[in-house]
């Protein structure tokens, strides 16, 4: 079985990082204060309640975010303060929804026992930091993601595991939509949290093939975003909403199977092919 990796540094949830934005704006560097302030409270949650890969990483995350995997929390992280802050709440919707198309893939290459852990690792680093926000919009969230974990454990059948699976995507799109986040800011921060969580994933002393799949499940994520929003794009600016196709096809190709290969691609070329379908996408008006 894949190992369950909890996150070890603490990361704040949207609310928090909508407050530290408000306190960078006063004098007297009050930032830094609600920053720590924020850090002493997640810290004293019981069971990691305020870890997470999607918030925006309190000061001392940098240094915390140093070593192996974790510095691609911390590129993960970061693309959220490259998104408008209106969005925040629906890209933390598609980001936990890129564990459940990972989780999805996982589970149709048989490794069942991988697909439970998976979404269980997004509940804990994605959901957790936002709960209160998430299940004000949609209160199923969570609960049909713990039906899909129910159902795998319980070793339920295919078509059962299959249906939660699918009422989990349904749910998950109706929180994205009841957020009210802007298509292209999602689709732009899924592809800055899949680069940056790739930047974990190939290091010296060993791959992370954890933090491969968490970081293709966000590619996946924005690709998916893409596709919903495609007609859309294309009625703006059809020229570059086709370079974009095809710019995030050409990011996918770079993760070719469900869990790590041997030789996975180097973070440069995830890097460049990301940033090129950032480019495309800057362009759509």
């Amino acid at each position: 079985m894949m190992e369950f990796k909890p996150r070890t540094w603490t990361l704040l949830g949207v609310s928090a990082m909508a407050l530290i934005g408000v306190a960078a704006c006063q004098p007297g560097g009050e930032a830094g204060s609600a920053a720590g302030e924020g850090q002493s409270a997640s810290a004293s949650k019981p069971g990691g309640e305020g870890e997470g890969e999607g918030a925006k990483p309190v000061a001392a995350a940098p240094a915390a975010a140093s070593a192996g995997g974790e510095s691609g929390e911390a590129g993960a992280a970061n693309a959220y303060s490259n998104v408008d802050a209106k969005s925040w709440l629906g890209l933390r919707v598609t980001h936990l929804g890129g564990f459940l198309l990972i989780a999805q893939k996982s589970f149709d290459a048989g490794q069942v026992d991988e697909a439970s852990v998976l979404i269980a690792q997004g509940l804990l680093e994605v959901y957790q930091p936002d709960a209160a926000e998430l299940d004000e919009k949609v209160k199923e969230l969570k609960p049909s993601y713990d039906a899909v974990i129910a159902a795998i454990d319980g070793k339920k059948s295919k078509a059962e595991i299959q249906a939660a699976f699918a009422k989990a995507s349904k749910v998950t799109e109706a929180a994205r939509l009841a957020a009210g986040a802007e298509e292209t800011e999602v689709i732009k921060g899924m592809l800055g949290i899949g680069a940056g969580l790739y930047r974990g994933v190939v290091q010296p002393e060993g791959n992370d093939p954890t933090e491969y799949q968490h970081a293709y499940g966000a590619v996946l994520a924005a690709n998916q975003a893409f596709q919903q929003a495609q007609q859309k794009l294309a009625h703006m600016d059809k020229k570059r909403t086709e370079q974009l196709a095809t710019d995030i096809a050409s990011l996918l190709s770079l993760f070719p199977s469900v869990t790590i290969p041997d030789q996975p691609a180097p973070t440069a070329k995830v890097t460049a092919a990301a940033s090129r379908a950032e480019l495309a996408l800057s362009g759509i008006r």
